[in-house]
């Protein structure tokens, strides 16, 4: 993993120094200016992740420093000020105009490194998976997945059994890049696209519309097939039931093709080789991110898991976790709170539609139903009818008439 690169801003070289030597020590790569020009240079020229940056310097103050660099929109790292006891409302006014947070001189090792380390997680940025997850991982699940990507980029018809999503889109992306034409879904599938396909200079037809397909006798989709393949276009069908489409095309020779699936949805043993494969790739894109593991009880709970059959799910799993679990180890505890925080979102939003519903019927109707679910709250917490009518404001014989209309029963 790359280090993290930090400026340290001060006039006094032993301040530099010490910092210098206690930073290095801890890992970092580290780059010293004495005064603003020196900050500048370095600011500009290199990809910092962190500037320390003194608030007395007898050029330039590092107040105006930070103003310049806000102002001119070249800051793209936090600023943490330092200042003697004397600047501390200085230090506190910097931070209303962009420093993450300031440390007062002499600043203590411990104070020191935790600043360091709260300020680096504060740019961390866990962005979505994309190609180079493909490309670059080292594990030895995605390196099996490379290696046959590479083996089928060259045949007649690719069938890729799976959901429509991310993982699916990096997939497509490494086989062909943007050299792929999108069959509408309103569109037919025929000899006569061809000519529209070569005039967009592609040769890769994506159809992700199995029902395009199912008007096709056997015999005439391998004609369609062929054709398209003898004009050097590859067709590419991408459909979660492709195991109907591989038996329907058993013994079809005119051309080569290639059936795969997406990964782990048929193979749960897959499940925690890709979950650290995902967290390996997040923390190395990320250079402020603390390192972390799964535990043995969190990888046997997402191999137990249906859920975890959708590739997408599974990284939205991890890059969640990455993000919220504040220790080294990430465990099964930690997944169960992923889930239950995923199960209460669906909840909400069933509510949600729920309550968009009411709004298509008619008044009567849904003032009934606001009532019967007004009542039913109060009877479920084992409230007493006469307590309901102190609550509701109803009279008693009255709401036990309502409560009769409504078909609830308080007893």
């Amino acid at each position: 993993m790359k280090k993290a690169k930090i400026l340290i801003v001060d006039d006094e070289a032993d301040i530099r120094e010490s910092l210098n030597e206690i930073l290095v020590d801890e890992g970092y790569k580290v780059y010293v200016a004495q005064n603003s020009e020196e900050a500048n240079k370095i600011q500009k020229s290199e990809s910092l992740d962190l500037i320390l940056l003194d608030i007395w310097m007898p050029d330039c103050d590092g107040i105006s420093l930070l103003k310049d660099w806000k102002k001119s929109n070249n800051l793209k790292c936090p600023v943490v000020m330092m200042s003697g006891h004397g600047n501390i409302d200085t230090a506190i006014e910097a931070t209303k105009i962009g420093a993450l947070d300031f440390l007062e001189k002499p600043i203590a090792l411990q104070k020191l490194l935790k600043t360091i380390s709260n300020s680096l997680k504060s740019s961390i940025n866990i962005s979505k998976l994309n190609r180079d997850f493909i490309e670059l991982s080292e594990q030895a699940c995605v390196k099996s997945l490379r290696g046959e990507l590479k083996s089928i980029k060259q045949e007649n018809l690719i069938c890729i059994e799976g959901s429509q999503g991310n993982f699916l889109n990096i997939v497509l992306e490494y086989l062909f890049e943007n050299d792929l034409f999108k069959l509408e879904a309103d569109s037919d599938f025929d000899i006569t696209l061809i000519k529209k396909i070569q005039a967009k200079g592609m040769n890769n037809l994506l159809i992700n519309h199995y029902e395009r397909l199912s008007n096709f006798s056997k015999d005439e989709l391998i004609n369609i097939i062929d054709v398209y393949s003898e004009h050097k276009i590859k067709v590419i069908i991408v459909d979660k039931r492709l195991n109907i489409f591989k038996s329907f095309l058993t013994g079809a020779k005119p051309f080569n093709k290639h059936f795969i699936s997406l990964p782990v949805s048929k193979n749960t043993d897959l499940i925690p080789d890709y979950a650290k494969a995902f967290l390996d790739f997040y923390i190395s894109q990320n250079l402020n991110m603390s390192y972390k593991y799964f535990d043995i009880s969190a990888l046997n709970l997402l191999r137990l898991n249906s859920y975890f059959l959708n590739i997408d799910f599974l990284d939205q799993c991890v890059s969640v976790l990455l993000s919220q679990t504040t220790g080294e180890t990430i465990n099964a505890e930690d997944i169960n709170q992923f889930l239950s925080s995923v199960e209460n979102k669906k909840q909400e939003n069933t509510k949600n539609m729920q309550n968009n519903d009411i709004y298509r019927k008619t008044l009567r109707k849904a003032r009934e139903e606001f009532e019967r679910e007004y009542f039913s709250f109060y009877i479920k917490q084992g409230t007493s009818t006469s307590e309901i009518a102190k609550i509701s404001g109803i009279e008693r014989t009255h709401l036990y008439r309502k409560l009769k209309q409504l078909g609830l029963n308080n007893k």
